[in-house]
């Protein structure tokens, strides 16, 4: 039986990292994300590599949904490991904005609601086709 396959946003720090290392340790290969601290998500692959599990990094901005390239890497690194669907995804990838109520703005507003609503909502929308049973488990 081959593993299944997580892909994480936001999975190389915090909670993220978390969950990749958790369900890397219940047999789960791992696909991750990173927002740009490079070197902390190649030191989280090094670390589950250690394991004999399968695991890659990629970098992605949810807030810029130009960035979306991510669906083609989830594709070519799932084709690598001899799969051609994931089994779980958690959208996990985020900011916290410390801005007062009454200072926020509303450019600082929407990169919120593009990161943590509108950037997940359209990146899960592309990763469906590539879900085991299309994103209904």
């Amino acid at each position: 039986m081959t593993n299944r396959i997580a892909i994480i946003t936001g999975g190389s720090r915090g909670i993220g990292r978390n969950i990749s290392i958790n369900l890397l340790r219940r047999g789960v290969d791992i696909i991750f994300t990173y927002h740009s601290n490079k070197t902390e998500a190649d030191g989280l692959i090094r670390e589950l590599e250690a394991t004999d599990m399968k695991a890659a990094s990629f970098r992605l901005d949810t807030g810029d949904l130009r960035s979306f390239r991510f669906v083609t890497d989830v594709r070519e690194t799932s084709e690598t490991w001899k799969r051609d669907r994931f089994d779980y995804l958690v959208n996990n990838g985020g900011n916290s904005l410390h801005v007062n109520f009454e200072q926020m703005t509303e450019t600082q507003f929407d990169e919120v609601v593009n990161i943590h609503f509108k950037g997940v909502y359209f990146l899960t929308q592309k990763l469906l086709p590539l879900k085991n049973d299309g994103g209904a488990s």
